[in-house]
């Protein structure tokens, strides 16, 4: 699926709203940047709808109705037209309704994102200031008003774009303070504030859900921000895809989208990756992507399996910037030119990071393995382990009772198990004892070029165990503290060995005392990623290898569900730091990058795509090599039998 996202966040004091707006050059943009679905405007976050409604009111610069003509143009291109109706963020709304407000716990005010509003009206306003209005209370009358009204006046719809439902994990504005009354719960004390935001808000999904689906049983539904949030499960079920926002000029670089998607696959439900074409954020007129950062967003996707979303902002007037969609459309192309052999597909991996839900820790192993250029699958329980051979434990999952069963059981009968900091324990040979006291300690660990112990940006867990040790810890004197310290920093380390150890290999088990996926998150050590490297492949010998690919090189294989054939994706192209923004502005073109991999299948052939080019490779037994040709940016190759 290949989309825009359209916003069209207007403001009421602009004239002439969509009078540059052509029905047919509309389509014709569309067709020629190759998009499949564009998501287009009913309410904006200024609070005005672009159409004439009933229920609330349409935008003052307005005279026709956009959001129709918007619609028809898009089915005429082949397209599908899903709606955009804001929730969380109407600020004609906010003003009229501040009973409609949500109300943070912490402070009792008005909850705002970015900085509230001033009383001074000449005062600048900063970037996404806006306040939040509660969906649980009378404020939600409104939306199911809004939802019938665009479901009748655009039937059939395409589907629902809900935005900024979620904010914060609790509310205690009038409405939900009466309501937790009736449910006997208290609205003081915070964790039944969390409960009741919870079940209030599946209620409002599902209301909200059932509405569309009364109108259009087919529509898509979601509800962005925080519905496609790994680590809220509650409100998964009632999205009928994901999309998943992650800019990676604007927040999180390029390492957020790969294990969200990993996530959501699982799912089985459509998903797809969200960038922008901005330079940095939403919103930002006049800003542009690198039209190759565009291809290499995409292609970046497809090899993570996602569908793709482009977010653009139409200009008041209407007319659709002819560089944007130039540009789109080169990023879109590419695309087709090899989705024969990037829909349908699955990873093909045998290696499991079981997610702590903790951004720290999961995001710091799933760096750690692109590093490694391990593919992996994600998953947060034990309900499959079959096909795994190895399980990374990050830092301190909590883990059922059955769920140690399992992985016991999955260690005696050959699985290779990699835990860290809290996530052992006892039945898997390696005891903890007690958090140590140090507030950072340092690592004793025969490494490449660096003999001396270094700085482990951590504390560790005091463990025992009678497996083979593999690094040891050194303890500073003393915490850095007021009373002690030493120099600018932290304290050195004692000369002798603590009586603990920082890693551990028992049977098929290695154990890291630290918790070492959430420090090389945060610190980004070189020594530290060597010494995860080290302690993984203690048990785990990755099945793919690609030799001269450099670390920030992405591979992933992927395995057709239908037809006989994998997909194998490279990519490459180093992250730069340019002001607030890390972009990619370079695609050096690598040669003699080889390829192992071991697969059972009898491999008939490999072409380059979308080059339709065939190259030699060797097969000995389930081991597979071959050798890229000197390619940029990305490369498919795709392996028959």
């Amino acid at each position: 699926m290949k989309c825009v996202h359209l916003d069209f966040h207007t403001s009421p004091d602009i004239k002439g709203v969509g009078t540059q707006f052509n029905k047919s050059e509309f389509t014709k943009a569309l067709k020629n940047a190759k998009i499949d679905r564009m998501t287009v405007f009913a309410k904006c976050h200024h609070g005005y709808t672009y159409y004439p409604s009933r229920v609330s009111s349409m935008h003052p610069g307005l005279n026709f109705n956009l959001l129709k003509e918007e619609i028809e143009a898009i089915h005429d291109a082949g397209a599908k037209a899903p709606i955009y109706i804001t929730v969380g963020w109407s600020k004609k709304d906010a003003d009229e309704h501040p009973e409609w407000h949500h109300v943070d716990f912490d402070t009792g005010n008005s909850y705002c994102a970015g900085t509230p509003f001033s009383n001074n009206p000449d005062e600048p306003i900063p970037e996404c200031s806006w306040v939040m209005l509660c969906p649980s209370g009378p404020y939600l009358e409104h939306l199911k008003a809004i939802t019938h009204e665009v479901c009748r006046e655009f039937h059939p719809v395409d589907g629902i774009f809900y935005d900024i439902v979620f904010a914060g994990d609790s509310c205690v504005c009038d409405a939900c303070k009466a309501e937790m009354q009736k449910r006997g719960l208290d609205y003081s004390n915070r964790s039944d504030a969390k409960k009741y935001y919870i079940q209030r808000r599946v209620e409002v999904l599902k209301t909200l859900s059932d509405i569309v689906h009364s109108y259009a049983p087919k529509a898509t539904v979601f509800y962005n921000s925080g519905g496609a949030d790994m680590n809220r499960p509650d409100f998964h079920p009632y999205s009928t895809h994901y999309e998943l926002e992650d800019l990676p000029t604007a927040w999180g670089g390029y390492d957020e989208m790969p294990i969200r998607a990993k996530f959501f696959e699982k799912y089985g439900k459509e998903f797809n990756g969200m960038t922008g074409k901005f330079h940095h954020d939403w919103g930002e007129f006049g800003g542009f992507k690198n039209k190759d950062a565009l291809k290499y967003e995409m292609a970046d996707m497809m090899s993570v399996g996602a569908g793709m979303s482009i977010g653009d902002h139409l200009h008041p007037l209407g007319g659709l910037d002819e560089s944007t969609y130039r540009e789109i459309g080169y990023a879109y192309s590419y695309i087709d030119s090899i989705k024969e052999y990037g829909s349908d597909t699955l990873p093909h991996t045998d290696l499991a990071l079981w997610l702590r839900h903790d951004k720290a820790s999961d995001l710091g192993a799933s760096k750690l393995l692109g590093i490694m250029h391990v593919e992996y699958d994600v998953i947060d329980s034990s309900e499959s382990l079959d096909k795994y051979k190895c399980i990374i434990l990050p830092d301190s999952v909590r883990l059922t009772e059955k769920e140690k069963f399992d992985l016991i059981s999955f260690a005696n009968n050959g699985g290779k198990i990699v835990a860290s900091y809290a996530s052992v324990f006892d039945e898997l040979g390696i005891y903890k004892i007690a958090p140590s006291d140090c507030d950072k300690d340092f690592i004793e660990c025969e490494m490449d070029d660096v003999n001396t112990p270094f700085l482990s940006y951590s504390s560790a867990y005091k463990v025992k165990s009678d497996g083979e040790v593999h690094a040891y810890i050194r303890e500073p004197y003393f915490n850095r503290t007021h009373q002690h310290f030493c120099g600018h920093k932290n304290t050195p380390f004692k000369p002798e060995r603590a009586d603990y150890p920082a890693l551990i290999k028992k049977g098929n088990v290695v154990y890291f005392s630290h918790p070492v996926f959430e420090a090389y998150n945060k610190s980004g050590s070189y020594l530290l990623e060597k010494y995860i490297m080290k302690g993984i492949t203690l048990v785990y010998d990755p099945f793919i290898k690609a030799d001269n690919l450099p670390s920030c090189g992405r591979i992933r294989l992927r395995k057709s569900k239908n037809a006989n054939f994998y997909s194998l994706h490279t990519l490459y192209s180093p992250p730069i730091s340019r002001g607030n923004v890390h972009l990619l502005a370079d695609f050096p073109t690598l040669h003699d990058v080889k390829i192992t991999l071991k697969i059972d299948e009898k491999i008939q052939e490999i072409t380059l795509e979308p080059q339709g080019e065939k190259i030699d490779f060797i097969q000995d037994g389930n081991e597979l090599s071959f050798t890229l040709k000197p390619f940029s940016l990305h490369q498919l190759a795709v392996i028959k039998w």
